[in-house]
């Protein structure tokens, strides 16, 4: 009883919007376009976020954490600029001229201020990394070995000693830390096909009152050396070498670019729908353009662009973060928002052909239709919301993007498109006077009747209409006609299933096999230079990788004896496990090495590490052999001028190597994190990396528990609203379809991360949609299964295939975007349109046909 009070308390309230948009089509339109406009004022709100950490790093995670935690204790920034340096011919570099042109760069990277008007003018030396003003820049590569003199270079060239020189480092420093593709002979390094530069630069610093936040500086300084050291160096052809250079401003202007380049891939998709529909919702194709509904084609560019002005303002005025993935919720609405139209389109035409008069047709297409659409577009919506509260803010911004877009394509298909739709079918109507009627009203009368003079006409227009609707209606008889003996059939019942279900068990062993991950060069242009650069450094560095690591240990222990062994003895255990290279301090010493030695020297009369330790601290942070040891170390007061309360937290450098995989990192840092606390320690080991490790290692159980989530959210919503056994034909076909989805990934070659993971969520939103309509009109029929089965195949055969061919137009044109990322939105909504038309079409009349076999009179209505 319940259900079905609100079933026909939906019903009314769609019947009452339906009667509004009919007899006050201009009022309806004023009214949605308001509120559209409203809405959209947010836009200039919004706030983009492009640090992948925060984005794509769970918040929840053991890395998040200790990421807030860095940058928030310490004082170095963590920007920086890498310069890979290679010879023209891919010779070996390892030669004067060459180191000759690479000390230039250097120079002119460290010294120049690249034309950029500042006052002071902004440069490395007032943008680089260090702890202290007083400090100079700090940087360490191959060149140091000759003091960053040229007189030096010219020197061990002409004495044959370069190779000599560079080989001493490799006891402090890992060669392949700074050189790739090495060239040895009996051991002894002979030559280096590339030679790689590191600078630090920051981008906050404001715990310092000497230095303030510059981090536009920065900005503009990253993308001037872009320019300079990059696009100017190699277009030039004085100079022997090449260069690959990135910045941290590289990805966010290269995803910029990528979202301007492939913004008329949404044009195109938007005018390619906007050609089907007029050609397709048509009331006499032979009398196109009279009789065939061009205006709705026309005007569902409007639905497309209110929803998604809706949603990003929205956004905007609800603070909640964007990123570059929303975009795609753009082209996702070209594909599926006219989707509820057709739906409304189709039972309109129902209406008419019904002979319903004028007044009372779009609230009859409303009342039955209204319930079908408000079903798909709340699952959507629901399926969208429930990825709103994940950890990932990427994932979160796209699904609120989503569920806010699809809550408006609800809202205009029932108010918006309505009242247009009624003024195009007065324009076919009026035939000479279609703008006089549509802009008058004219063609309704007081009571909804129609006043048109000319009878004779009018019966020859029905007439037409009526042999052209029944040809209109042939592509839903065929399936109809064409599926029901197969579905209906002992063959069909005993074979359909089973194979779905086939299909399915493949599918977990395809997803159980696939990989996670995502590339930095999947988010960028194929053609950007970033890709340059890494296809750089994966000809050149192969195997494993070198990093510079920090250990972080917390608290203020450094006075007990037992604490600071079991630090050291920490270490110990570190510098013997297989994936660290060298010492904990690496060329230098760590801090606390250095600060014994300081406090063994004559001029501390002999103080004590334990009991001395506090009281000669801020000592040894002012003096100028250490004060770059202040990015180390964080006191308790804040103030390096007064550590006498202690230390808050403290730095730890060593070298880290390994693959580059994303497991194996996991792996490392949960081995390094429980020995820290086995050890009774409280600290923590740290690399960038470690932040998307940790996303990779659970984005297979957050994959899914969040389709479970959405499906039984949505699942929940259907049982309330239809009856129990259609939700669980329901749930069945949708849970088949993400299944078959995870096995997807794999035949695309699509490993799973934080983008295919947003898009696998918006997948149950759309796939649902194709099941939805076919179980209401199923139950919409009174007899037995075969009539009930071709009746749904009949009435919303049609639209679905419609729906699902209008998703792929609005997403075909993203299989030739120009970066890997938005390629995968592609191969997500078309694998979701092809699997929701198959479970829809064929598999879900079978699985109601056992439901209505067993539970259901052939005479009673199941809805």
């Amino acid at each position: 009883m319940g259900r079905t009070a609100a079933l026909n308390g939906i019903g009314s309230t769609f019947k009452w919007l339906g009667k509004n948009a009919e007899m006050k089509p201009w009022t309806t339109i004023f009214v949605s376009v308001l509120l559209t406009t409203v809405a959209a004022m947010g836009m200039p709100k919004i706030y983009v976020e492009t640090d992948s950490y925060e984005l794509w790093v769970p918040k929840s995670s053991v890395a998040y954490k200790n990421y807030k935690h860095i940058t928030a204790e310490f004082l170095s920034g963590n920007r920086g600029v890498v310069i890979l340096y290679e010879a023209r011919d891919g010779g070996n570099v390892l030669r004067e001229e060459y180191l000759q042109e690479l000390l230039q760069i250097h120079v002119n990277f460290t010294e120049s201020t690249y034309g950029v008007v500042e006052n002071p003018p902004a440069s490395y030396q007032t943008c680089c990394n260090r702890a202290d003003v007083d400090l100079p820049c700090e940087f360490s590569n191959v060149l140091s070995v000759f003091n960053y003199d040229s007189t030096q270079v010219e020197f061990a060239a002409a004495t044959n000693t370069i190779a000599s020189r560079i080989e001493f480092i490799r006891n402090f420093v890992p060669l392949t830390a700074m050189m790739g593709s090495l060239g040895r002979d009996s051991g002894l390094l002979e030559s280096a096909k590339v030679i790689r530069l590191v600078y630090g630069m920051t981008g906050a610093n404001t715990t310092h009152p000497d230095r303030p936040e510059i981090i536009d500086a920065v900005r503009d300084l990253e993308s001037v050396i872009q320019d300079t050291f990059y696009h100017n160096f190699n277009t030039d052809p004085a100079f022997l070498g090449k260069t690959s250079v990135i910045t941290q401003r590289s990805v966010d202007d290269e995803i910029t670019r990528l979202i301007a380049v492939d913004s008329i891939l949404f044009s195109i998709s938007v005018m390619a729908i906007i050609v089907i529909l007029a050609t397709t919702l048509a009331v006499a194709p032979k009398k196109f353009g009279s009789t065939s509904r061009v205006g709705i084609g026309c005007s569902s560019i409007f639905v497309i662009f209110f929803a998604v002005l809706f949603s990003f303002g929205m956004m905007g005025h609800l603070k909640i973060t964007a990123n570059s993935i929303c975009a795609m919720i753009c082209f996702i609405v070209a594909g599926v928002g006219v989707d509820d139209c057709i739906v409304v389109e189709n039972f309109y035409q129902k209406a008419i052909d019904g002979g319903k008069p004028r007044g009372e047709r779009m609230s009859t297409a409303l009342e039955h239709g209204g319930l079908a659409i408000f079903l798909t577009t709340s699952s959507s919506v629901l399926a969208f919301a429930s990825g709103i509260p994940n950890d990932m803010v990427g994932v979160m911004g796209f699904c609120a993007c989503g569920a806010f877009a699809f809550t408006w394509i609800f809202f205009l298909s029932v108010t918006f498109f309505p009242a247009m739709l009624v003024l195009d079918q007065n324009r076919i109507e009026a035939k000479g006077k279609e703008f006089a009627c549509c802009f008058s009203g004219s063609c309704l009368s007081t009571n909804g009747a129609s006043v048109n003079p000319d009878a004779e006409a009018k019966a020859d227009e029905e007439s037409g209409e009526k042999a052209d609707t029944e040809e209109n209606t042939i592509a839903s008889t065929w399936l109809g006609e064409t599926l029901t003996p197969i579905l209906t059939s002992k063959a069909g019942k005993a074979l359909i299933f089973p194979a779905f279900f086939l299909l399915a068990i493949c599918s977990t062993g395809l997803m159980l096999e696939n990989g996670t991950g995502l590339s930095v060069t999947d988010v960028v242009p194929d053609d950007s230079y970033i890709v340059e650069l890494v296809e750089t450094s994966e000809s050149h560095w192969s195997g494993a990788a070198y990093r510079t690591m920090v250990i972080v240990m917390k608290g203020d222990f450094y006075e007990n004896s037992e604490k600071v062994a079991e630090m050291e003895a920490y270490f110990a255990w570190l510098e013997e496990r297989e994936y660290i290279a060298g010492i904990v301090g690496m060329l230098n010493g760590h801090w606390y090495k250095n600060y014994k030695d300081y406090l063994a020297e004559p001029e501390q009369g002999g103080a004590d590490i334990f009991v001395d330790f506090k009281a000669h601290l801020s000592g040894f942070l002012a003096d100028a052999r250490f004060k770059n040891f202040r990015a180390d170390v964080t006191c308790l007061s804040g103030d390096f001028d007064d550590c006498s309360s202690g230390v808050s937290s403290a730095k730890y450098p060593v070298w880290q190597t390994s693959e580059i995989d994303t497991y194996a990192l996991y792996l490392i840092e949960v081995e390094l994190n429980d020995k820290i606390t086995e050890m009774g320690l409280e600290g923590y080991a740290w690399i960038d990396e470690f932040g998307f490790a940790d996303a990779d290692a659970s984005i297979k159980t957050a994959t899914i528990r969040s389709l479970a989530t959405a499906i039984v959210v949505v699942m929940a919503i259907m049982s309330l609203l239809m009856d129990a056994g259609s939700a669980v034909c329901i749930f069945i076909c949708v849970a088949f379809i993400d299944v078959d989805l995870l096995g997807m990934l794999y035949v695309w070659n699509v490993s799973l991360n934080s983008v295919s993971y947003s898009g696998l969520i918006m997948s149950i939103g759309l796939c649902i949609d194709y099941n939805i309509h076919i179980a209401h009109a199923f139950l919409l029929e009174k007899g037995d299964t075969v009539a009930k089965t071709k009746y749904a195949l009949d009435l919303m055969g049609g639209s679905v295939l419609k729906g699902g061919l209008t998703t792929f137009i609005g997403t075909v044109v993203l299989s030739n975007a120009s970066s890997t990322v938005f390629r995968i939105f592609f191969k997500l909504c078309f694998s979701t349109v092809l699997l929701g038309l198959l479970h829809g079409l064929v598999l879900m009349p079978v699985l109601l046909g056992f439901y209505a076999d067993l539970f259901c009179s052939p005479t009673k209505n199941g809805a």
